[in-house]
């Protein structure tokens, strides 16, 4: 998020003096280990962004939201997307 909201400004010449995300997930992990029945959750995600600007409050809010669509991060959290994953041991293809 904070690169995609340093290109934006950049682009459109707006000026941060400070910027300062701090992002706090919440897991969930439930089973054993040892009886293979372990299974972990994100269950959500909390975001704080605190940006020093002199830039009216209409330009920043419209900043930020082009900067959330531009995230990658926040879009694999709020959109289900396909998840192909190829494990290879010693060089050989693990199959299960």
């Amino acid at each position: 998020m904070l690169t995609q909201l340093a290109r934006v400004s950049e682009a459109r010449h707006i000026e941060l003096d400070e910027i300062a995300m701090t992002v706090t997930p919440q897991f969930a992990q439930e089973g054993s280990i040892l009886a293979d029945t372990v299974e972990s959750r994100l269950l959500g995600i909390d975001t704080e962004l605190e940006i020093t600007t002199s830039a009216p409050q209409d330009v920043v809010a419209k900043l930020i939201a082009t900067a959330e669509r531009m995230c990658f991060m926040m879009d694999a959290v709020r959109e289900p997307h396909e998840v192909r994953s190829r494990v290879s041991v010693n060089g050989a293809v693990l199959t299960s």
